[in-house]
């Protein structure tokens, strides 16, 4: 074995190419409370769960049969996360307003909803996707630019049943009023398979992973803005 090599002792996640940021908190967290038998058997069952995902994942065709086996999979976590209530409701839409990255199956989907009739903000699209990775434009809290371009004017998701797993996942547990007050505190909600379940999907070979309107916009060619 190179010296290099991850191994369980430096990163018991190493079984995963890309482990998403909440997933590795997750974990860090969990090594730091439990006794080490402990921590090993809960490593080993999040590798069974990785493998079963990874799987059922590599079965489906790339594209929308993938993201619809993977939106299923987040479904089934918080089904399965007995306890577990947020605070989210139809027209909070304080998440809507922040940069959210999906995966190129993802984007297959939503390309499919505007294809089918939905009505997006071409030039807010445009505006989003120019902009680099995290830019500093997504942090001017609560700005009209900043809005989903799938928000509909009730303020509710226009495509929420095949909405991107970035926002299945976000739910949190802190008056919803929170997510729209600038300053508020707020808890979201971790659920430990439903990060396992993204994880397995930006593991796969060639998974690609950008902001929605980044991703969008280059399968949309006829949604460019002219001049």
């Amino acid at each position: 074995m190179l010296a290099t090599e991850p191994t369980a002792c430096s990163d018991p996640l190493y079984f995963i190419a890309a482990p998403t940021p909440q997933l590795r908190a997750v974990v860090s967290e969990q090594r730091s409370i439990l006794a080490a038998a402990d921590f090993g058997e809960l490593v080993a069952t999040l590798r069974q769960v990785f493998d079963k995902y990874t799987a059922a994942l590599w079965d489906a065709a790339p594209g929308k049969e993938r993201a619809r086996v993977l939106h299923g999979l987040i479904e089934q976590s918080f089904a399965a996360a007995a306890g577990v209530a947020g605070s989210c409701r139809k027209g909070c839409c304080g998440c809507c307003h922040c940069e959210v990255e999906i995966t190129a199956d993802e984007a297959e989907v939503l390309r499919a909803e505007v294809a089918g009739g939905t009505i997006i903000d071409r030039h807010r699209l445009r505006t989003q996707a120019l902009r680099e990775r995290k830019s500093p434009e997504w942090g001017k809290f609560w700005s009209r630019d900043n809005q989903c371009v799938f928000l509909g004017s009730d303020g509710a998701c226009q495509v929420y049943a095949n909405r991107p797993s970035a926002c299945r996942k976000l739910i949190v547990t802190t008056p919803a009023t929170a997510c729209t007050t600038s300053g508020a505190t707020v808890a979201p909600l971790r659920v430990l398979l439903a990060e396992v379940a993204l994880s397995a999907a930006l593991s796969l070979p060639g998974a690609s992973v950008g902001s929605l309107s980044r991703m969008l916009d280059p399968l949309l060619p006829a949604l460019a803005v002219a001049g």
